[in-house]
């Protein structure tokens, strides 16, 4: 079997809108014959080239009878696996992707353990900002995005009203990993989770 056939059927296997990197066919052979195999299959229309050194496999509505752009989010994701980084959405955009903020900032940003960097994604700015806090290895990925929008909050902003629409994007599990993964966390954030609890408990 070829390559490029190895790799197709890999891409069969998943699912429209899937991104990928290169990493992701290293078994199949070397970096640089992995390119050359994913570079003929976007020249075939099998796959698209959101930005530099990702893949994706097209996506069409067929409501809107036309391809479906990727996310920023699935940009920044791939990136972080690309690059092996831990990342948690930052700021504004922790607050929206928990619907804290209903507004989808032109810039989105993530902090990373890796270093600063900024990528041009269609309409957005994907920015990444270096931290040194072990958070992001610590955390699941749920966990980091809820202290990321608590800090983006601060002590002062986090409001009753705030910490139940937080808790209502949460399952269960989600809730019990925030809580153990937060037990060494800043004191004020610790308390702001440990609220979120006890309204949750009491609202259900």
């Amino acid at each position: 079997m070829t390559r490029r056939r190895t790799i197709e059927e890999l891409i069969s296997e998943a699912r429209p809108g899937d991104v990928f990197v290169p990493a992701d066919f290293a078994e199949t052979g070397s970096a640089d014959s992995v390119r050359k195999a994913l570079s003929r299959l976007v020249s075939a229309g099998e796959l698209e080239r959101p930005i530099r050194g990702l893949y994706r496999k097209p996506r069409r509505s067929a409501f809107l009878g036309k391809g479906v752009p990727a996310g920023p989010d699935e940009i920044a994701e791939a990136l972080a696996r690309k690059f092996e980084w831990h990342i948690a959405p930052y700021g504004d955009t922790a607050l929206n992707r928990l619907g804290v903020d209903p507004q989808v900032p032109s810039v989105v940003r993530y902090v990373s353990d890796g270093p600063y960097r900024t990528y041009q994604y269609g309409p957005y700015t994907i920015e990444f900002r270096h931290t040194a806090n072990r958070d992001l290895s610590r955390l699941n990925p749920v966990a980091a995005t809820v202290v990321q929008a608590l800090k983006a909050l601060g002590k002062s902003g986090v409001t009753g009203e705030k910490l139940d629409i937080i808790s209502s994007r949460l399952d269960d599990s989600q809730m019990d990993k925030l809580i153990s993964g937060t037990r060494n966390a800043t004191s004020w954030v610790r308390e702001a989770v440990r609220e979120m609890q006890e309204r949750r408990t009491q609202n259900a």
